[in-house]
């Protein structure tokens, strides 16, 4: 599951960077969903929640990112993260690379390959992610 979506591994940076707000991001906030699988059978594998300022994973605690907008428009996230399973494992640094499609669809890039995914409608995905309580974030 963390080698799928947050395990936010390490990416060669290629290019000059600039420092950006995650609010500078093109992306609505909510949930995503791998492009291949349908919004509906979602599962902790497949599925990102993204607030607003970072991107969130089942079992997975990260602090605020720094944001770099990449030459080519895409945007580089690094981060501190740990894996939550049993006692909780130790803060490490990850990066991600995301390209940005349109508002709702964008493709991340990790050292564990790249996947796409889309968003979905809260009511159009399973449960639990259809009932949860998302009022501490600043979704739309």
């Amino acid at each position: 599951m963390m080698k799928c979506r947050a395990a936010l591994a390490f990416v060669a940076l290629l290019a000059t960077t600039s420092v950006v707000s995650a609010e500078s991001m093109p992306l609505r906030p909510g949930y995503y969903v791998q492009r291949d699988t349908p919004c509906e059978r979602a599962s902790n594998a497949t599925i990102m929640l993204y607030d607003g300022v970072s991107f969130g994973a089942a079992h997975v605690e990260c602090r605020k990112p720094v944001i770099r907008k990449l030459v080519d428009g895409s945007y580089q996230f690094v981060q501190q993260c740990r894996d939550m399973q049993g006692r909780g494992g130790t803060w490490e640094t990850f990066r991600s690379t995301y390209s940005i499609q349109t508002p709702t669809e964008f493709t991340e890039t990790t050292s564990f390959g790249t996947f796409s995914f889309r968003y979905c409608n809260r009511s159009d995905l399973p449960d639990p992610w259809k009932t949860n309580d998302l009022s501490r974030y600043r979704l739309q």
